[in-house]
């Protein structure tokens, strides 16, 4: 699968400091997860919920979560939409974004409130 993103855009720099903090592991998952949004992103003109997946890099801890679990939410809800791949993209696009959720509340619990 080639990306259609552009290599030298200043993403690294603009990856928030919360997240450099994480183990690499995680900042390479989220760093991916992010690409990989952006690629279904920029290929489906027609997506049935808009995102910017750079809310999910950039910004505070909690504003990240929030955007993260209502992107999870949103897309679990939109019937199968299968990729080039056969994979189901809406399924593809709610689980990213519910485990970089869950990666943001590892290193930050008080995003999560009440909630757990």
């Amino acid at each position: 699968m080639e990306l259609k993103t552009n290599p030298n855009d200043g993403r690294a720099e603009r990856l928030a400091p919360w997240i450099r903090e994480m183990d690499l592991a995680d900042q390479v998952f989220i760093t991916g997860s992010t690409l990989v949004l952006e690629d279904i992103r920029l290929r489906r003109g027609d997506l049935p919920v808009a995102f910017d997946e750079a809310d999910l890099r950039e910004g505070t801890p909690a504003e990240a979560y929030r955007r993260a679990v209502g992107l999870s939410g949103a897309y679990a809800e939109q019937s199968s939409h299968l990729g080039a791949d056969g994979i189901d993209e809406y399924w593809r696009i709610s689980n990213l974004a519910r485990e970089v959720a869950e990666r943001i509340a590892k290193y930050h619990p008080d995003v999560l409130g009440g909630d757990r």
